[in-house]
């Protein structure tokens, strides 16, 4: 079988460009599938820009087009397109170019915002964005809950479910001993504002002010227009905090297990179900982030705590209850958390669900 991937892979590194890099590797370790791809990717990170028309994107995008002819050596096209109107518009020569040559298409959606965009179009936009998601052979979301998305789009037996993963390389380990020394405290995600980066800013700020002894780890690519909100913020926590830029590879592993407390107050619109929680389950870290989206779909009180998004203060005072018991919650969810992604969350089990979608298409 045949299989074509249209999607972003790295770099840059964001949820979706990894899950197709992951969905890569495992399909080639299959001797029954080949695997071609067309790399989608766009190197803008901004939350404000998301979904947003601009001429440097069209032409940024526009170079992908001359290999659509790839979708005739192809049985299947796998997709993985944005998710507002021009999210989906990008993707529709290729939508276009397999109903003209009869191939089936499936579009996976990695977040929770397509059902909102629907709903928000009118005329022929409305039209022209959900006739071409209806035509699809089948929906993939990532937890039940994000069903809704394809809601008047999708058959519900065109829909399926395909959870997120860790990485091998993090939950191949035979045990991982946790620092029980201090709040060694980790972000691990774009540094958008909607990510809630300035909200977990303020609240080391405020933990600072408490004088609670911790250090915290901060890696990933910074959204143009936080860039000197956040540098401030630094700089007011500057020898309690250290930022790694973009890491990959050992440098994260290593942050991801010298670190005690994962925190991700996501209130970000396009959010679904964040890979970064599940890495950081997988190393044993006390997760603390926003009951949000796809979040509670795979993330409990026996992973950690929930705070509210856009409140700092809500941040701070759970960081300070995790502190005064620092050793009984690292021993509460350490090992639990560990063994939950073990189950559930491998790459290997997140590329069959895909397949085994692909073959039913």
């Amino acid at each position: 079988m045949k299989i074509l991937i249209i999607g972003p892979f790295p770099e840059p590194i964001n949820g979706c460009s990894l899950a197709n890099a992951i969905l890569l590797k495992q399909l080639r370790l299959n001797n029954t599938v080949s695997v071609d791809v067309i790399n989608t990717n766009s190197k803008n990170i901004s939350s404000k820009n998301v979904g947003h028309f601009t001429v440097s994107k069209v032409f940024s995008f526009l170079k992908v087009y001359k290999k659509i002819f790839n979708i005739n050596k192809s049985d299947v096209v796998y997709t993985t397109p944005g998710q507002t109107f021009y999210g989906i518009v990008k993707y529709i020569p290729f939508y276009f170019y397999c109903l003209l040559i009869g191939r089936p298409y499936i579009i996976h959606i990695h977040g929770n915002h397509l059902g909102n965009e629907y709903k928000a179009l009118r005329g022929f936009k409305k039209c022209f964005f959900s006739f071409y998601i209806k035509k699809a052979s089948a929906g993939i979301v990532l937890s039940n809950s994000l069903k809704v998305n394809f809601n008047g789009l999708l058959n519900p037996k065109k829909i399926f479910i395909v959870e997120n993963f860790a990485q091998d390389d993090l939950i191949q380990k035979e045990k991982i001993s946790k620092p029980k020394d201090m709040l060694r405290l980790l972000y691990l995600s774009n540094l958008m504002k909607e990510k809630g980066v300035i909200d977990f800013l303020d609240s080391l700020i405020l933990l600072k002010k408490e004088g609670i002894i911790f250090v915290a780890d901060i890696a990933g690519k910074i959204e143009d227009e936080s860039k000197f909100m956040i540098n401030n913020k630094f700089n007011k926590l500057h020898g309690f905090i250290k930022y790694h830029g973009v890491v990959s590879g050992q440098c994260k592993i290593d942050l991801l297990e010298k670190s005690n407390v994962f925190i991700l107050p996501t209130y970000y619109r396009m959010e679904g179900q964040p890979i970064s929680l599940i890495e950081a389950m997988a190393t044993g870290n006390i997760i603390v982030t926003t009951n949000f989206s796809g979040i509670p779909d795979i993330i409990n009180k026996d992973n950690g705590y929930y705070v509210q998004a856009k409140n700092p203060e809500s941040i701070l005072e759970v960081l300070m209850k995790i502190d005064q018991n620092l050793d009984a919650n690292i021993n509460k969810y350490s090992h639990r958390n560990i063994e939950y992604v073990k189950c559930n969350f491998t790459e290997a089990q997140f590329a069959n669900k895909i397949l085994n979608v692909i073959k039913q298409v």
